[in-house]
């Protein structure tokens, strides 16, 4: 199985603390860097590609920070993955437009790979920032109290 690289760790997380805290505003990145464990100087790395890629919006300055550039809902994980790793593909013969191998389309190997591959990028498509911030909250309440209160219709 294909290793997501601990610079897509750190980009996930970094917009798990973004999605967590979009009612805040912009965050500066010193502050994502200590809430998640991340070295300060990696993770900049991964902010400037997420803005690049229009995921994030940053300002600089004394009210400076990051924020969502779009609804959580909007950011799939496949497409985070994909930024920093590349295309979703077990085998190079799975990568489009890759016609290196002399078997293509009459593998056996190559068809079970195409059906792991298909129902992992299903998942990774069909999962969004907001679902994997949600769950998140939900396994570690007391790090995210804030968050994690919902209201509560009073009786």
């Amino acid at each position: 199985m294909q290793r997501v690289s601990l610079k897509t760790e750190y980009a996930l997380r970094a917009l798990m603390e973004l999605a967590a805290r979009r009612t805040e505003g912009h965050i500066p990145a010193r502050q994502i860097a200590k809430s998640q464990g991340i070295p300060f100087r990696f993770l900049e790395h991964q902010l400037t590609t997420l803005h690049k890629a229009g995921i994030i919006e940053s300002h600089r300055g004394a009210n400076g920070g990051c924020a969502l550039a779009r609804d959580p809902e909007q950011i799939s994980i496949a497409d985070v993955i994909e930024l920093f790793e590349g295309p979703l593909a077990s085998m190079h013969c799975l990568v489009e437009h890759d016609e290196n191998c002399g078997q293509s389309h009459q593998c056996g190997l190559q068809e079970l790979w195409m059906r792991v591959d298909s129902a992992v990028q299903d998942v990774l498509r069909a999962t969004t920032l907001a679902d994997i911030t949600t769950r998140h909250r939900e396994l570690q309440p007391l790090l995210w109290p804030s968050i994690t209160r919902r209201a509560v219709p009073d009786a």
